[in-house]
């Protein structure tokens, strides 16, 4: 038998040894440690789990569990051996994914090539799982873990936190194929060891739901993908100039009137199980509401707070069309602020532990101000709406333009999302951030921007013999980035290493305004999966390994029922060593 280490210490070198030695089956985002050999075993896919019991203070909270209990969409049951909900559904998932979702995997192969064991032979059987608490072995990080299986099938996991499981389950799953002449489902890699954790606390897509229609269905398939990536965060930018989807019952006229037909409301019920289905999967979903710019779309409802409505030319006044943004220093902006934040803020909080308050490509020509003079004006407007969210035990996050173009004062232990392209800013608007003493999240435009390189979306104005928009039609954000463009983003350089510990992660950004629920996994998949390595483990270099790895995750996701688009051309992916250059 032999034994084969592909340890993340140092994590480059192992990216060059999977190729030539860990490809098969190989597990995404690739682990801190991983060591395994190269038997056969196959699997009991009603597998038993031996649950150490687990203290309750590393348990879901009761008042959340009663909130959970109530869900449709959640398998939340803690009748299970375990005695927390996440954990026996984490079970139960990857159990049904290896039954439902495991691959035959000929597309990894030579044509023709004698691939699978033999069905007939003796086998060793893997028809039991070891759960095992240990609240000293990973004391510094809730979603660490160790999975070991031996060769005679004797499979163990360590962890201190339910987190831990979810991951080890993933990575458990990740190791499986079906054979292709029986329900049979077998790993040709043990003994395995893996040990890991990630590089970032905070792994997440920033999703918008309101420029063209993401239903809650849409948003769960997307949530099942993601916790099989291990992401852990998902940021539902939940309004927007054009439309206001979320039903606020306070505020009932919000989304009856703003929303663009019926069909496109988010219920209460609908993003708490949306919420939970996130809780359930180890991720959280959290809110924007973006203020006081890119909310043109409360005049349907409430025409007296907004300023500049659809003022022309809007270019002038807004960085989209509609122009109009909540009015400043004005009592009822303030009234409607305490009202939204007072109905919505308790509903998410059971789930969530921050809330987004936006606050990005704010148009002081829309107050017909310059930056300097709507300051101190912004500073009280936001101290309203910062107060509300600390009222309700949650931690605001803020889009950069707070910090970095308006100077406001921050809460130290906020969040500061950064975006803006690193190419046009020098020091990165990530360097900027954390050179003052702010916690702060990366996403570079010119990298993580999903929408980027589709082409422009506003039409050329006829009466415009001026007009900027002409063939070939690009947008701002272009080129479009691949999956390897994106693999390879280091938002770390540049950063002082005096500051990195200030970096807690970062986001992926999926903006609509050429997306809804039809292409949204296609547009997604497989490049957020790139995006969810970078965040696991740190930036990659490219190679062969990593796409055949890559490739192997986007035959599960698509096992999964979503629409990823391939990574590679099949020859390539069959006759390794081919296709390189």
């Amino acid at each position: 038998m032999m034994l084969l280490i592909c340890s993340m210490f140092p994590r480059r070198l192992a990216y060059l040894l999977l190729f030539y030695f860990c490809t098969a089956y190989a597990i995404w985002p690739l682990p801190a440690e991983y060591t395994h050999g190269s038997e056969v075993l196959w699997l009991d896919p009603d597998f038993v789990t031996v649950c150490q019991d687990i203290p309750s203070h590393k348990r879901a909270p009761d008042t959340l569990q009663a909130v959970l209990g109530s869900q449709s969409l959640l398998e939340y049951d803690h009748s299970g051996s375990c005695r927390d909900g996440r954990l026996d559904s984490a079970i139960e998932r990857a159990k049904r994914d290896i039954r439902s979702h495991a691959f035959v995997p000929w597309k990894f192969h030579p044509k023709g090539a004698d691939i699978e064991p033999n069905t007939n032979e003796q086998k060793a059987v893997i028809q039991l799982v070891r759960l095992e608490y240990s609240e000293l072995f990973f004391s510094d990080d809730e979603e660490a873990y160790e999975l070991i299986i031996t060769v005679d099938g004797d499979v163990s996991i360590r962890f201190n936190q339910v987190l831990g499981v979810i991951h080890a389950f993933t990575t458990f799953t990740q190791n499986f194929r079906q054979h292709s002449n029986a329900s049979s489902y077998y790993m040709t890699n043990a003994p395995l060891r893996v040990r890991d954790s990630p590089k970032y606390s905070h792994r997440g897509l920033n999703l918008d739901i309101c420029r063209n229609v993401v239903s809650p269905k849409d948003v769960v398939r997307t949530l099942d993908a993601m916790a099989f990536n291990k992401f852990n965060r998902l940021h539902l930018h939940a309004s927007d100039a054009q439309s206001w989807p979320l039903e606020i019952p306070a505020l009932s006229e919000l989304a009856t009137r703003g929303a663009y037909h019926p069909s496109q409301i988010w219920s209460v019920s609908n993003l708490r199980e949306v919420q939970a289905f996130g809780f359930d999967r180890g991720i959280e979903v959290y809110v924007e509401i973006d203020m006081p710019g890119h909310t043109a779309s409360v005049v349907e409802s409430h025409p007296d707070l907004i300023q500049s409505f659809n003022r022309k030319p809007w270019q002038k006044y807004s960085a989209q069309p509609p122009a109009g943004q909540l009015k400043l220093e004005n009592s009822n902006v303030t009234a409607f602020i305490t009202a939204l934040l007072g109905d919505l803020l308790p509903r998410v909080a059971p789930f969530s532990t921050l809330f987004h308050l936006g606050g990005d490509e704010i148009t002081p020509a829309a107050y017909d101000m310059t930056a300097p003079e709507v300051r101190p004006h912004l500073q009280s407007f936001l101290d309203h709406a910062i107060s509300l969210v600390y009222a309700h035990g949650l931690t605001p996050v803020f889009w950069e333009e707070h910090l970095l173009q308006y100077n406001l004062t921050l809460p130290r232990d906020s969040l500061v999302q950064t975006w803006q392209a690193s190419a046009l800013h020098q020091p990165s608007s990530l360097a900027q951030v954390v050179s003052r003493g702010h916690k702060a999240l990366f996403g570079d435009s010119s990298h993580w921007y999903l929408d980027c390189g589709h082409g422009g979306w506003i039409d050329p104005d006829p009466d415009n013999p001026h007009s900027r928009v002409e063939s070939p039609f690009l947008d701002y954000c272009g080129p479009y980035h691949n999956w390897r463009h994106i693999y390879t983003y280091d938002p770390l350089a540049g950063i002082p290493v005096r500051h990195q510990s200030l970096v807690l992660g970062g986001e992926v950004s999926m903006w609509a305004e050429q997306t809804d629920g039809a292409n949204l996994d296609d547009r997604l998949w497989p490049r957020l999966a790139a995006a969810g390595e970078v965040l696991w483990g740190g930036n990659g270099r490219v190679s062969e390994g990593v796409t055949r790895r890559l490739a192997e995750m986007r035959e599960w996701l698509v096992a999964k029922g979503i629409a990823a688009g391939p990574v590679q051309v099949t020859w390539c992916l069959m006759n390794p060593g081919n296709c390189v250059l």
